[in-house]
């Protein structure tokens, strides 16, 4: 089976980190400036690329040593290829780490050598290295420069047990380090998972493609064999949870705006053939993937669930035996509400999430016995899918940073790493026994299409932009012809933004820190300055310039944009439970309050109009600025938490809008006629960000492709669970 190399190596112009199994590149400083950016599969097959460099690998090897399987299609095989060429930096048709052997496999070609490190103060045995593996080297002052930053770089990871990666200025020796080794491994997403309480069965929910398809899959943790159980082609199948006795389990079918209900599909025997697949209760419409809990004893479910009354999500508590569903959280209004929630293992108590300003994650404690509830934790450097109890009831696990899981004390009330990891999770689960799994992966893949405006531009025309596909985050077209683009990647080794200039040039502006998905990422008018909303707070970024935090750490911030100007920033802060409509001039050392009464806002580019939407009310209208006259834009859907995307500019307004058929396409409302037009451009999902020029003749959309999450099982070096 397949193998990973279990020494440090230089590999080509890279090095490989046992540690963390990956591979980076060290600059002259000796620190790390880039990591390779693949997901679990591609690293397995570079893992066994580097344990086989020089020989032929043929197709069936890597069908049989990575994937473990023999039917796989040749297409597979090439994407994790042409995956490694991208992170690699490499060229097909002229190889400098991947040769292409026609009709038989492929050949690691890059010199692979392994670093023997002696003392934090001595080289590398460089000369023999030289020998062994002839490496070319620049002239030999700079090879022997190079060798004792980067000799000593690696002795300093060795020191700290290989976790410098992390960019941590100190690790506790005693945290135990641990690996995710998947057990899914489909292509897609695998979401929402769930393991019986025997620890034998998980069951997930399986996304294939951007199309709304979707099925649940229950896999056997022993043989590993997978059967799918249910899949519907309209709507997702969200959140399914295991009974007590592993004989059934309850899951959330959700048409978005259009239907919601919570099904209970019972099995007929150990094979997993279907006995019954029943509707139990309808959900709100507005709900989003619900992550549920089943009681201990077997009596009740706990589940979120959108309220109209509220526009929230709430928990909600059904008895399983017939009954009226009892609601037992109320979410601020800063808060779109409470998405995931588990039972202890003593059922005494529930642990859930509560959403804040559509940016972070807090961590809440309820009491079942008195109904009352308390704040624990709230993660400053990332936003948990999910937490999970240990087995005594006594600690929280929860994905705290970049390759870290926490686990929160409910006696000491504090906060420890439970370990570090050599991937992130998005959201964790554990099982009695001490066995601990969580999903990991991205979500997407971007990629981004360049297309003519038909309404304005009747030239044909589709470009995908390149520096788009090799980043999985936001990617901002600057909104100047020949300023810079923006785009969000993990290049560094952690999220950071970067600027791509015309001529080539790339340059990093950013310092964040922690595992995190930025809401706004947004350019001034004049294309010079971007704001980013990074968790609650929000951030100016400029060329050459220190970054700059706008807003006061302890404040829940959200939706910034733009004024006409490029030295005004509007965003909403919360206050007191209500939503302020807040605006900052970049010369001044403190913002004023611009609104009470406004839940969105956004200034047209040319400074003529703006568009916002009422507390209370969810519709839209403008407000031209030379009159005053205020336009109600009834054309617009509602706004609810997860906001429109709308694109202002001096002719028109762009929105997206649904068919009958829930096919998203994007809009035109002209503004001097008042008409709406189709552009004729579909938006494949409707979350993902496009943009228009200022002069409206091309837009920019996001063509991506969902990237690939897998369900994993931790394993650790020194459990405590």
């Amino acid at each position: 089976m397949s193998a990973k190399p279990e020494q440090h190596l230089k590999v080509g112009d890279w090095w490989y980190l046992p540690q963390q199994d990956k591979l980076v590149k060290i600059d002259d400083a000796g620190e790390i400036s880039e990591t390779a950016s693949l997901d679990n599969l591609c690293q397995k097959a570079l893992n066994y690329f580097l344990v086989n460099a020089g020989r032929l690998v043929t197709r069936d090897e890597l069908l049989s040593d990575v994937w473990g399987v023999r039917d796989v299609s040749d297409g597979r095989i090439s994407r994790v290829i042409r995956v490694l060429r991208v992170a690699l930096g490499d060229d097909s048709r002229e190889p400098r780490y991947i040769e292409t052997i026609p009709k038989r496999g492929f050949r690691f070609i890059a010199p692979v050598a392994e670093v023997i490190l002696t003392s934090g103060n001595d080289e590398p045995a460089n000369n023999h290295i030289e020998e062994q593996h002839a490496i070319q080297q620049q002239e030999r002052k700079h090879h022997r420069h190079w060798w004792l930053l980067a000799g000593t770089f690696l002795c300093c990871v060795l020191a700290i047990s290989g976790w410098q990666y992390w960019q941590q200025s100190q690790l506790d020796p005693q945290v135990p380090f641990g690996r995710f080794e998947p057990l899914s491994s489909m292509d897609g997403l695998e979401l929402y998972p769930d393991v019986s309480k025997d620890g034998r069965y998980l069951v997930f929910t399986h996304l294939k493609d951007a199309a709304q398809n979707s099925e649940l899959v229950v896999q056997d943790l022993v043989s590993l064999e997978k059967k799918v159980i249910k899949s519907v082609d309209s709507g997702n199948l969200n959140g399914a949870v295991w009974s007590p006795d592993g004989r059934s389990i309850i899951y959330q079918h959700l048409r978005r705006k259009i239907s919601c209900e919570l099904r209970h599909l019972t099995f007929a025997d150990d094979s997993f053939a279907v006995k019954s697949d029943v509707s139990l209760r309808p959900c709100g419409i507005n709900s989003m993937g619900a992550r549920m809990a089943w009681s201990p004893d077997g009596k009740y479910l706990v589940y979120p669930d959108w309220r109209e009354d509220s526009d929230k999500i709430v928990l909600m508590l059904y008895p399983l035996d017939g009954g009226k569903a009892e609601q037992l959280t109320t979410p601020p209004q800063s808060s779109l509400g409470d998405f995931a929630v588990r039972y202890s293992p003593d059922g005494t108590k529930l642990v859930f999430l509560r959403d804040i300003a559509g940016s972070a994650g807090q961590i809440w404690i309820f009491n079942i016995a008195d109904r009352s509830t308390k704040l624990l934790h709230q993660p400053k450097n990332s936003y948990p899918g999910n937490v999970a109890w240990t087995s005594d009831s006594n600690e929280i696990l929860f994905p705290s940073d970049t390759n870290t899981l926490s686990a929160y004390n409910l006696k000491t009330e504090a906060v420890r790493v439970f370990a570090y990891t050599d991937a992130t999770a998005l959201e964790v689960l554990t099982v009695p026994g001490g066995r601990v799994y969580a999903s990991v992966g991205k979500y997407w893949q971007t990629s981004i299409r360049k297309v003519n405006n038909v309404l304005e531009n009747e030239m044909s025309s589709t470009e995908i932009l390149d520096y788009a596909t090799r980043t999985e985050g936001l990617v901002e077209l600057n909104p100047q012809d020949n300023g810079p683009v923006a785009v969000l990647s993990n290049r560094s080794g952690s999220q950071q933004v970067w600027l791509y200039y015309p001529d080539g040039k790339q340059q990093q502006i950013s310092q964040f820190r922690g595992d995190f998905n930025p809401k706004v990422l947004e350019f001034s008018p004049d294309g010079k300055k971007l704001l980013v909303q990074v968790k609650t707070g929000i951030w100016l970024l400029q060329a050459d310039k220190e970054p700059m935090l706008l807003t006061e750490d302890d404040q829940q911030c959200r939706e910034p944009s733009w004024g006409a100007d490029s030295n005004t920033v509007y965003y909403l802060l919360s206050k007191q439970g209500r939503w302020i409509l807040m605006q900052r001039r970049l010369g001044e050392s403190s913002p004023t309050e611009y609104s009470v009464d406004i839940d969105f806002f956004l200034e047209s580019p040319d400074g003529s109009y703006q568009v916002r939407s009422l507390n209370g009310n969810n519709k839209f209208e403008m407000v031209k600025l030379a009159t005053g006259e205020i336009v109600p834009l009834t054309f617009l859907p509602d706004q609810d938490f997860l906001g429109p995307r709308l694109v202002l500019r001096s002719k028109a307004i762009y929105f997206l809008n649904p068919d009958e058929e829930k096919n998203y396409e994007i809009h035109r409302y002209s503004l001097l006629t008042g008409q709406i037009n189709k552009t004729g451009i579909e938006q494949q999902v409707p979350s993902r960000r496009y943009s228009v020029s200022l002069n409206e003749m091309y837009i920019f959309q996001d063509d991506g492709k969902k990237g690939d999450v897998d369900v994993a099982e931790f394993k650790l070096l020194d459990s405590t669970l």
